[in-house]
């Protein structure tokens, strides 16, 4: 059964466009950190840092540090797009199975075909990151020591070849999930639409688990206030106790989604109904049902703002308590925006390729609200107010984490300071350009393929679907 592996990618291409983006950007990350430990190994950047007194391991370990973060990001990320891409062609690994093919072939052919993808993804990301790496390995490193004299930058040639590797083999310990998933698709499911399938029903495992660690954060929280007992008297024990808050917080949410959507959207469509808007009402309504499929659609949106406004509001707060501590106190903040930029750029390419893959096939749907009365300008309304819908629902989730983890900081300095303040900076501007970004992102992807069915109008597309 190989050798229809190439024949199934070739058929359903369009379906894994979204799985190649994802890994070309992570593949693109991974092959710039590759690039900055090549370069950091080359000898004359050994002797130049050598001469200007710099260790050469406080370039090297950075680099190594976020590649840390990336593959554990994109292990998440390729995890849920794969499963979303699985999901678009379910009916082509339930027709395998019914034609009696074996589970264990079936996932031997979906690797085989995740490699193809990595592949290509993998290749598009070593071409852009041996391109990018000619500003950003410098950058990088004159970020680290503006100081030191180094000499030009010049491309390693084993460079490429190791971020290939090194992104093909991140992508595949992604993709182990998915094709396990795909080995498992009822072969009945051939015979029935694909709005059917997918409605993930949170378990009670999940519920309990999501409720588990809702309640360790909230202990955490209210522990902050005894800060003096429990020795959270310096900024060290203080970041780590908001860290801790905020990442079980994070858990829960993550684990809670669906239901969390559900309320956020039900709100949403509660208040837009009373205030006479049809349109964002429509819109909301039209992005729970898109998140009721999957609720994969906007959960690593949340997770990722939440996970960059906790960490933003962890390391600002205990910038400035230490500064209270210690006046004229300077701090190097160079790791903590690298790591915001990776999980900012992981976590928005991800969603919008779930939200791509989702998106497909709403030709039907357009042609029936124009055959309904509705125009172009109230479609792309309609389009605006549910990637609006998504990404204030995402931002609001994303806000659970961000309030545990500034509570924290907020409770243990004031018990710590004893002067009836408490010292906590909340990443106000952040997330709401991460709610801008997001809808902006969201919008165009759900636009985009909403701009050809729009110009055929609705008889030739509806006569296209019944040919």
């Amino acid at each position: 059964m190989q050798r229809y592996v190439i024949r199934m990618f070739a058929d359903d291409w369009k379906q894994w466009v979204p799985a190649i983006a994802v890994v070309a950007v992570m593949a693109t990350m991974i092959g710039l950190c590759v690039h900055q430990f090549a370069w950091t190994s080359d000898s004359r950047f050994r002797a130049a840092a050598g001469v200007s007194g710099v260790p050469v391991t406080e370039f090297q370990i950075l680099s190594v540090t976020i590649y840390a973060v990336v593959a554990l990001i994109s292990w998440v990320a390729l995890t849920v797009v794969g499963r979303a891409s699985i999901h678009a062609t379910h009916r082509t690994y339930a027709l395998l199975l019914l034609l009696g093919a074996a589970p264990a072939a079936v996932f031997g052919s979906t690797i085989l075909l995740l490699v193809i993808v990595s592949l290509c993804g993998a290749l598009l990301g070593a071409l852009v990151s041996a391109l990018l790496s000619f500003w950003v390995v410098p950058a990088f490193n004159a970020m680290i020591s503006p100081t030191a004299r180094l000499p030009e930058y010049a491309l390693t040639a084993w460079a490429p070849v190791v971020a290939i590797v090194a992104s093909v083999l991140t992508a595949l310990v992604g993709g182990l999930s998915p094709a396990f998933h795909a080995s498992r698709v009822r072969p009945g499911a051939v015979l029935r639409p694909p709005d059917g399938l997918g409605r993930e029903a949170a378990s009670g495992l999940r519920i309990l688990c999501g409720a588990f660690f809702l309640i360790v954060a909230s202990g955490l929280v209210a522990s902050a206030g005894f800060a003096g007992p429990l020795g959270v008297t310096g900024p060290g024990p203080m970041f780590n106790l908001a860290v801790t808050a905020g990442g079980s917080a994070l858990m829960a949410v993550h684990l809670l989604c669906p239901q969390l959507m559900s309320f956020i959207f039900w709100v949403l469509n509660g208040l837009f109904s009373r205030m006479g808007l049809v349109v964002p009402a429509l819109g909301t309504r039209s992005a729970a049902s898109r998140v009721g499929t999957s609720a994969t659609t906007v959960a690593p949106l949340a997770v990722g703002l939440g996970g960059i406004g906790l960490l933003l509001c962890a390391v600002n707060s205990v910038i400035a308590f230490t500064d209270a501590l210690q006046p004229g106190t300077r701090a190097d903040l160079t790791d903590v925006w690298m790591i915001v930029a990776v999980v900012a750029i992981s976590m928005l390419a991800t969603s919008a390729a779930v939200v791509a893959l989702s998106a497909r096939g709403r030709e039907r749907e357009i042609a029936l609200l124009q055959a309904a009365g509705m125009r172009g300008r109230h479609i792309g309304a309609l389009i605006a107010a549910e990637s609006f819908a998504m990404s204030l629902a995402a931002s609001i989730a994303a806000a659970v984490p961000v309030v545990a983890g500034g509570l924290v900081c907020a409770l243990a300095s004031r018990a710590t300071l004893n002067t009836g303040s408490s010292v906590v900076v909340w990443p106000v501007s952040v997330m709401l350009w991460g709610l801008i970004a997001s809808w902006g992102a969201l919008c165009l992807i759900l636009l985009v393929p909403a701009l050809t069915p729009l110009r055929r109008g609705a008889g030739t597309q509806l006569r296209r679907q019944e040919n």
